[in-house]
């Protein structure tokens, strides 16, 4: 069996593993409502060959009016070894970094980089500016550990007063055998991700609960929910085929086992409030 998709994913699909499926609302984006008519668009994000196997990336939105409102992500693998690197890539939408320019020798490190581009030179860059890094990179494989070809492309903003973003530079880079992003990793160097993952000082505090067990035991069967989800791959509710595909047994959908998380964390983390839980 093979999976109709373009000959850079040609994997066995009876290799194939689900490894992580996903959506959230575009910001500002109004949620939908009954009679809205949407449209669905997707293109693949990455192909990468790893331990494991090949791993598949797939990103899309779900449109209204031509605007996106939902993005969707899904995440997959076909296990084995592959070595045609050749055939694989990475489109990664970089984490938003802000870099603070407080003196003039940070001004002479950025505007000697190739790829940086101020847009309007009657008002310059200076000392104490604070610049926002919006940049999108294009990665193809030669191998593991280097990259045959690397594509950068964004916008540069500050804030004004009113906290709205104002264009003032782009980058554009592009280089062929390179062991790594060099505009990521100037940005890694000088500046720090805005919006990320902050920690609580204090550690964070425990999801388990003694009152309520937090172990999952997978069903005897998996036919419920495939009546009910639709999918009915075989690896799920056939043994012989789970065998022919040398799995050592059917394999309960991912969906199911992320559907028993959301409901542990909605019923014990956020304490029965389901609004609680934001993704």
């Amino acid at each position: 069996m093979r999976a109709i998709f373009p000959t850079n994913i040609d994997g066995d699909l009876l290799k194939l593993v689900h490894l992580s499926n996903g959506f959230k609302m575009v910001a500002g984006a109004r949620p939908l409502q009954v009679g809205d008519v949407c449209k669905s668009e997707a293109r693949i994000a990455s192909v990468i060959n790893s331990d494991s196997g090949k791993a598949v990336r797939v990103k899309g939105f779900v449109t209204r009016d031509g605007e996106p409102v939902i993005e969707v992500s899904s995440s997959f693998l076909y296990r084995g070894r592959f070595t045609d690197f050749v055939n694989t890539f990475e489109i990664v939408e970089e984490a938003p970094y802000l870099v603070e320019i407080n003196k003039p020798a940070d001004v002479a490190v950025l505007q000697s980089k190739e790829w940086f581009s101020w847009d309007d030179d009657t008002k310059p860059l200076i000392p104490g500016t604070k610049l926002l890094f919006k940049v999108e990179s294009e990665l193809s494989f030669k191998d593991k550990a280097t990259y045959s070809n690397v594509t950068v492309r964004g916008s540069i903003y500050v804030r004004n007063q009113l906290k709205e973003l104002i264009r003032v530079a782009s980058v554009d880079y592009t280089n062929g055998h390179s062991h790594g992003n060099p505009v990521v990793a100037y940005l890694s160097r000088h500046g720090a991700p805005e919006g990320g993952v902050v920690k609580f000082e204090n550690g964070g505090y425990s999801l388990t609960s003694s009152k309520v067990a937090s172990n999952f035991i997978s069903p005897s069967t998996n036919e419920p929910y495939s009546k009910i989800s639709g999918d009915f791959n075989p690896i799920h509710i056939n043994p012989y085929f789970s065998d022919f595909a040398q799995l050592p047994g059917t394999i309960t959908h991912g969906m199911w086992s992320s559907a028993a998380t959301r409901k542990y964390v909605e019923n014990v983390v956020a304490e029965g409030r389901p609004g609680r839980v934001s993704s």
